[in-house]
């Protein structure tokens, strides 16, 4: 299986920074929409060069433990 990195960072402020690594082409953003549903939506995104690279077929899924 092919290594995926999630970085999170909540300043101060409160401002949210996440940075997904790992995706090739749009399955990153299925990455930040599950993200999105914990700390609230993002405001900014700049995509890095494997965004442009052809599609793979992603499934994220979340659980929550209480």
């Amino acid at each position: 299986m092919k290594q995926r990195t999630y970085e999170l960072t909540i300043s101060p402020n409160g401002e949210v920074e996440i940075h997904v690594d790992g995706f090739k082409g749009k399955g990153c953003l299925e990455a930040i929409k599950l993200f999105e549903q914990m700390v609230g939506e993002t405001k900014d995104v700049r995509h890095t060069s494997g965004f442009y690279e052809p599609e793979e077929d992603v499934h994220l899924h979340s659980e929550r433990h209480h």
